[in-house]
């Protein structure tokens, strides 16, 4: 879509809030009808929820200290609170983006999209490790607002990789 096309339809959406002609019906209408503005609002819910998970897991079940498991690996408190957050919040994005976001909750391949969308997390998960890290252990930034910035950073690539590899919708052959 071009860029004028794309201004157009925004000048579009935004006239109808100013107009006094359109109904809050038809502004909600219009609101939920827009996949990318579904996936912003409940993106961002899924995202406050692991900011709480994450805070919680830092400040209040590893109290800022190194976690040991199995008495052979250490795991830093940043990086055991992101993998809390992410193992509760993959279930939970998941259910959303399938079927509120991109609707398809008749699809019979939720187990495919499941796996595809598991995918998609474990480059998101990858990405958000390397710029926690970067941003606690290089720049000795706070980790909660450190979490908070990775956030934005990789939320651009978890929408195309959701939007183009797990939810992509098959073209219906005509034959």
């Amino acid at each position: 879509m071009g860029i004028n096309k794309k201004l157009g339809k925004l000048t579009a959406f935004l006239n109808k809030f100013i107009s006094k002609e359109s109904t809050s019906e038809e502004i909600i209408k219009d609101i939920i009808g827009s996949q990318k503005l579904r996936y912003l609002f409940f993106g961002s819910c899924n995202v406050v929820l692991s900011w709480i998970i994450y805070f919680v897991c830092i400040h209040f079940i590893t109290f800022k200290e190194n976690v040991v498991l199995f008495e052979r690996i250490t795991i830093s408190p940043h990086i055991f609170s992101l993998l809390i957050s992410f193992v509760i919040t993959f279930f939970s994005g998941f259910f959303l983006n399938h079927f509120l976001v991109f609707r398809s909750p008749d699809s019979p391949d939720l187990w495919r999209k499941l796996g595809k969308y598991l995918i998609a997390n474990m480059g998101s998960l990858i990405l958000n490790y390397v710029l926690l890290k970067f941003f606690v252990e290089v720049l000795f930034f706070y980790p909660t607002p450190s979490q908070i910035l990775c956030t934005f950073l990789v939320t651009i690539y978890s929408f195309l990789m959701q939007k183009k590899f797990t939810f992509k919708n098959k073209p219906v052959s005509s034959e």
